[in-house]
């Protein structure tokens, strides 16, 4: 498997097309104005993770709720509203925000599915490195201070509330055993999905065993890229991980190891480093 697959599992927003990790990708371009589908986590770089510093200006985390129009690009051919409505729709969801509703609790109004199943996160992205998918909306993100709430932005996609996150990392490392059929899985992963179960659950328990070797256990049996790092995937912010993975990383105590964790990529044993 290629690096650049590899960079789909991590990057969920913008498309796999070959950018950074600090502001990266999904296997295919998304298609909605919603955090990408979902991709691999992303390989570290060839050197150890970079250690991160707990903030920078230059990068941001943000969420959004998009509310399209009938005849917004890509948008449900079951949406009937006007693009005034949708409009007066936003400010309404806006309002909302800014006298204390969570966002949590009005994400299910977006109009995206998949910004809906990744609770409106976007994603973490540096200044230069920002996906022009969501160039209309890098320069409120930075304007704003974290937590606060922009103003309605129009995309084609349809009208966007914004609101800024706090910059949240997590150092982890990772084994992921495929399955015929998983996303990004090739001709030659011949095993079923309960034997891939079976093989995780077993390589966690080498991995737990005292004195084990997390990184050489990686190396060995994980079917990523990241093998050849000891499964590290580098310092990666919030919203960039496919949702099952990145809640199992973040919920760990640095350091901790989850319990094996299913994905559409398959199942994955993560490590999150101190």
């Amino acid at each position: 498997m290629t690096r650049l697959a590899l960079s789909c599992l991590v990057f969920s927003l913008a498309a796999c097309d070959g950018t950074s990790k600090s502001g990266a990708p999904p296997a295919e371009p998304a298609k909605n104005i919603e955090a990408p589908a979902p991709s691999e986590p992303a390989v570290a770089a060839a050197p150890p993770a970079p250690e991160y510093p707990g903030g920078d200006a230059d990068e941001a985390c943000a969420k959004i709720i998009v509310v399209a129009w009938q005849g917004a690009q890509d948008a449900d051919p079951a949406i009937t509203r006007d693009k005034a409505a949708a409009q007066a729709r936003a400010g309404v969801l806006r309002d909302r925000l800014l006298a204390a509703d969570f966002f949590s609790d009005l994400v299910a109004e977006s109009d995206e599915p998949k910004t809906r199943a990744k609770i409106g996160r976007m994603g973490t992205y540096a200044k230069d490195k920002w996906p022009e998918k969501y160039a209309a909306l890098k320069d409120v993100v930075f304007a704003l201070g974290v937590g606060e709430t922009g103003p309605v932005v129009e995309h084609p996609h349809g009208f966007v509330v914004v609101q800024r996150c706090p910059l949240i990392k997590v150092h982890t490392r990772h084994i992921l055993v495929r399955y015929a059929g998983a996303k990004n899985a090739d001709a030659t992963t011949t095993r079923s999905k309960d034997d891939a179960r079976k093989l995780a659950t077993e390589l966690r328990a080498e991995a737990r065993k005292p004195g084990a070797d997390f990184g050489a256990l990686a190396k060995q049996h994980s079917e990523d890229s990241s093998a050849e790092h000891g499964g590290d995937l580098g310092w990666v912010g919030s919203g960039m991980f496919v949702t099952a993975f990145e809640a199992a990383a973040f919920s760990l105590k640095p350091p901790g190891m989850s319990g094996v964790v299913e994905t559409e990529f398959g199942f994955h044993v993560i490590e999150r480093l101190e």
